[in-house]
């Protein structure tokens, strides 16, 4: 037996960007795929949520982060 089939499996949800705003506060932007799209990630309870936005819209909320910091 190997202790990795104890390991819980992540799940992975995929939410509206105005609910996934309404709900996380801190979250990552990160790029999966060439770049033009990018992905908010975040976190919670075993469980990853995600929500893809375009490079322009991913711009304009890293500087409201930084703002906000």
């Amino acid at each position: 037996m190997s202790i990795a089939q104890f390991k819980p499996k992540m799940r992975e949800i995929r939410l509206d960007t105005e609910d996934f705003e309404e709900r996380f506060a801190e979250y990552d932007i990160i790029s999966e795929f060439t770049g033009i799209i990018l992905t908010l990630v975040a976190v919670e309870d075993n469980v990853r949520y995600i929500s893809f936005v375009t490079a322009s819209y991913a711009e304009v909320l890293r500087k409201q982060k930084e703002a906000i910091a």
